[in-house]
């Protein structure tokens, strides 16, 4: 084969591979009792289209809290329209260190949880429709987002081992102040079964803004409003 058409023939596989167009990108400001403890940055990127589209969220997270240094690293993966996640893989660094790999099917996720004293293997129910939540990542809340305002969702939460339900209710446009700047935002309130009340504010195109869990004074921030 010649080496015009060579390269002919890979410019076309190269035109022929799906792009991945970014979702959203940006940096969370996260504070504990208003305290300025750290940050969390993301990026949240799709390929494909409809039923065979695939987004993967990544996200790198460290914050310093009094009972020590948290370091996360989560990458998500989901397909389709809805959404449906697929493999959920996170590092945790810091004081308790370990490493959880996540796959989603036939109902179950299922986990092996890696740390200094040996492998742990871990399977719970994993609902249709179901979002992964993980605590401390706010760019998840992209994904409850995308899939409803009003309603109730199953919320698999990997650090925790577990899934609960959880009712999302929106309180409508509201101005907020994020970055130094005033913007119109949908609040949406998350209500996990058993557990603290978390406040997340989203765009029309459901990128997260800010979120907040009073109970723990625990809020995030992006630095800047995206464009």
């Amino acid at each position: 084969m010649k080496i015009s058409s060579k390269l002919a023939l890979l410019a076309g596989l190269a035109t022929a591979a799906p792009a991945a167009a970014q979702i959203d990108q940006g940096t969370f400001r996260v504070y504990a009792q208003d305290q300025d403890v750290g940050t969390e940055e993301f990026t949240i990127r799709q390929t494909g289209s409809g039923t065979g589209q695939e987004v993967f969220a990544t996200g790198r997270v460290r914050v310093r809290l009094p009972e020590g240094s948290l370091e996360l690293d989560p990458r998500l993966r989901t397909r389709g329209i809805e959404g449906d996640p697929v493999e959920y893989q996170v590092d945790v660094g810091g004081t308790s260190p370990r490493k959880i790999v996540g796959t989603v099917g036939g109902g179950r996720f299922s986990a092996k949880i890696v740390t200094a004293s040996g492998e742990q293997l871990r399977e719970y129910v994993a609902s249709r429709g179901a979002v992964v939540l993980d605590e401390g990542v706010a760019h998840h809340y992209h994904f409850l987002a995308q899939r409803t305002h009003n309603g109730r969702l199953p919320v698999i939460v990997p650090r925790e081992n577990r899934q609960v339900m959880a009712t999302i209710s929106s309180r409508g446009e509201e101005r907020v102040q994020v970055g130094g700047t005033s913007i119109t935002l949908f609040h949406l309130v998350v209500q996990p079964q058993g557990g603290d009340e978390h406040h997340v504010w989203v765009d029309a195109l459901n990128r997260v803004l800010r979120v907040e869990v009073p109970a723990r004074g625990y809020r995030a921030e992006r630095t800047a409003i995206p464009r």
